[in-house]
């Protein structure tokens, strides 16, 4: 499992991450065979099947299955979900939670030192360790989430000493990168902490508010408000994505337009007057899905969250002391990461997809230890 737990750490440089996961991957292969590990069941297998099959449906009527077909590699990833599923436990729990609080903090202090240094406005952007300011901010997205619950559930004063300084410098480097879907995501994880088990909290947040608005600079309080404001090229060229999205469903309803095809069909689709010719991607999950993979990928990407955020549920009422803080950490992350991803494709970013699988099985893992 240590060599799980430095793999999905260090997820930010994704070929490192990839040779070790790929490389605990054999060694759990070769443990299950000689028994020295068991193999668990758990609900989320289905879904991320039903997944796999609609991935292999998008190649096979793909618009072009010689270039789908060599999108098929990133599904080697989803091995984390029965590794995690398999191996982890509540004990490994504070390892690596630890491990992405060092990894999280160098990277952010790297992304800081960036700022200082010119990467302090839209066309320069901090990245800290990671290749996109994507990527820096939605994996960092998912590490503070997990260090938020963990500061709010266990209280442990000696924790603190380390979890809230995390937090607070992850913080600052997530702000000054001006990536908004991740504010988004932070947002909706602190409501839904408030809502669901500390109301509380509520009255501290108009407080945060002000405190970051006399904190931050101008720029990025602009880059905020932007937000709401339609005539915002980079909104309307959201919008114009969407609509294009919806014409390749049309035409192609039940595997999509094949895996990687979004961007070289965009053209096709793109309407007249949307900002740009091409795009990477969608900038949304649910849209990339479905255009790429059809209403089959779409249906077993909802069904993977809603087995997810039910099973975590359960598991959560009935859960005490650290166990609740870990599956509540769990599920902030997967629920801000998600609302995150309706501004941005991060199911389609290597680095932030193994932090996502990891904290999609981790609840699983842990009733299936218990049990």
């Amino acid at each position: 499992m240590a060599v799980v737990t430095i793999g999905v750490a260090v997820s930010v440089k994704i070929a490192l991450a990839n040779i070790l996961i790929g490389i605990a991957a054999i060694l759990w292969m070769v443990a299950l065979r000689a028994g020295s590990v068991r193999w668990r069941p758990a609900a989320l297998y289905l879904p991320v099947g039903l997944y796999v099959i609609a991935s292999l449906g998008a190649v096979v009527f793909s618009q072009d299955p010689g270039h789908s077909v060599h999108e098929l590699g990133d599904l080697l990833t989803l091995v984390l979900v029965p590794m995690t599923v398999s191996l982890f436990d509540e004990d490994r729990w504070d390892r690596l939670l630890q491990a992405l609080a060092v990894v999280a903090t160098a990277s952010s202090l790297v992304g800081l030192w960036q700022y200082a240094h010119g990467a302090s406005d839209l066309e320069h952007r901090l990245r800290g360790l990671t290749t996109h300011y994507m990527t820096f901010s939605g994996w960092t997205l998912i590490v503070m989430l997990l260090l938020l619950a963990d500061m709010v559930f266990r209280r442990e004063r000696r924790r603190l000493l380390w979890t809230f300084p995390v937090f607070a410098i992850c913080g600052a480097a997530v702000f000054l990168s001006y990536t908004r879907n991740a504010w988004v995501g932070l947002a909706a994880g602190l409501v839904l902490l408030a809502a669901v088990w500390k109301p509380k909290a509520f009255l501290l947040y108009p407080v945060l508010a002000v405190v970051l608005l006399v904190v931050l600079p101008k720029p990025v309080i602009h880059r905020f408000v932007s937000i709401v404001d339609l005539r915002q090229p980079a909104n309307y060229d959201r919008l114009c994505m969407m609509i294009s999205a919806e014409e390749m469903v049309q035409d192609h309803p039940l595997f999509g337009v094949g895996l990687g095809m979004v961007q070289r069909r965009y053209p096709v689709y793109r309407r007249d007057d949307a900002p740009r010719w091409r795009v990477p991607h969608l900038h949304d999950n649910v849209f990339q899905i479905a255009a790429e993979s059809g209403l089959f990928g779409l249906a077993a990407y909802l069904a993977i969250l809603v087995v997810f955020f039910r099973y975590t549920w359960s598991a959560l009422r009935v859960a005490e002391g650290r166990r609740f803080a870990m599956l509540a950490g769990c599920f902030l992350a997967v629920a801000g990461i998600t609302i995150a991803g309706l501004f941005e494709y991060n199911w389609g970013d290597a680095e932030v997809w193994i932090v996502t699988l990891t904290c999609l099985s981790i609840p699983f893992a842990l009733t299936a230890e218990a049990s």
